[in-house]
């Protein structure tokens, strides 16, 4: 009994490759691209709105522009966006996401990316 029990009750031993391992002394650890990448789109303040990087605001199609909107103020505006652009805020109810990541002071561009 003593040993039937000692047998049937120790944990199973596995093997299994240690794939991380694999992955870490491949040659082009570094040097992958990513899978996507957000595009980045300049946008221009309205009037004398104060935007901040880092900030969101929400974007819909009006007319041929994208503006944007904090509450019911405009604050950004696209003047010229792409057709992919265009078809991806339309495809999301017509109204998007925009976190605007990098300013100009000077000439009051912004960067934003769109989600």
């Amino acid at each position: 009994m003593g040993t039937d029990f000692k047998e049937k009750s120790k944990k199973s031993f596995e093997k299994c490759w240690d794939n991380a391992a694999l992955d870490a002394n491949t040659p082009d650890l570094f040097s992958k691209t990513p899978d996507r990448a957000p595009n980045r789109f300049e946008a221009e303040a309205l009037g004398n709105a104060q935007v901040e990087i880092g900030e969101s605001v929400a974007v819909r199609m009006e007319g041929d522009r994208l503006i944007g909107r904090r509450g019911i103020s405009p604050v950004l505006v696209i003047a010229s966006p792409s057709p992919t652009l265009i078809q991806s805020v339309e495809q999301g109810c017509n109204i998007a996401r925009a976190d605007i990541v990098a300013a100009d002071p000077i000439s009051g561009v912004f960067e934003v990316t769109i989600s």
